[in-house]
């Protein structure tokens, strides 16, 4: 954050020039168009995350309200929400705040205790546990053969905070797509920059998370494709 800037700041501000960014320069997605990606002001570039997290989020949201129980969607709209900021965060700056992650767990079983998911408390606690200590192993077996860290703490404790919304098998699932994901993001990277994988830094939060939103939207789908039922 800006020096000059404080939470409590109402107005949005350049994070260049710190200009007062006047309503109709903050319109989602409309804006950074008709600026061509740039501040008013400086000139100065506007990051493409920013239409690319309010893409997501309008699609992710009306995907979510369209095809989840009303019951659950004050749970998953939490779910959602820490996602999304750690795909923004992540790709930023390739860290994983521990406020949309580690500390929401509570909150995932919570829900689970009071039917508010559709998981009881057991498969929440488990998917939690489990999906922390299958990404811990795979960090330290890594860290062993090779002397380098090669899974942020942050990724091991997004995944523990998938599993607690959604299960052994949601965060399985996640893991799978974003495995995928991350892999087919990185062969790109490499075709375009003309490099090799050992040079470049993939965060791999932004993948677990596109997954968890992929199994909660098309969880049936996916069922049916990878187990035939």
């Amino acid at each position: 954050m800006h020096p000059k800037f404080s939470f409590f700041d109402q107005q949005s501000r350049c994070p260049q020039c710190t200009y007062a960014i006047a309503w109709y320069d903050n319109i989602p997605l409309f804006s950074w168009l008709m600026l061509r990606a740039q501040c008013r002001h400086c000139k100065k570039s506007i990051s493409w995350l920013y239409p690319f997290i309010e893409i997501l989020t309008a699609l992710s949201f009306f995907l979510l309200f369209e095809q989840i129980s009303p019951l659950y969607l004050p749970a998953y709209f939490l779910f959602f929400s820490a996602l999304i900021i750690t795909i923004r965060t992540d790709l930023e700056t390739m860290l994983i705040s521990r406020f949309v992650s580690l500390w929401l767990i509570p909150f995932g079983l919570f829900y689970s205790y009071l039917n508010l998911l559709p998981l009881t408390l057991n498969e929440s606690l488990i998917g939690s546990i489990s999906g922390y200590l299958v990404l811990y192993c795979v960090a330290q077996a890594y860290y062993f053969l090779t002397k380098k860290v090669g899974m942020g703490q942050g990724d091991i404790e997004l995944l523990a905070f998938i599993g607690s919304f959604t299960g052994f098998l949601g965060w399985w699932l996640a893991l799978l797509i974003g495995s995928c994901l991350g892999t087919l993001a990185g062969f790109i990277i490499v075709a375009v920059k003309k490099t090799s994988l050992a040079t470049i830094k993939i965060p791999f939060g932004p993948f677990l998370a596109f997954g968890a939103i992929l199994y909660v939207l098309f969880e049936p789908y996916l069922v049916k494709q990878l187990f035939g039922f």
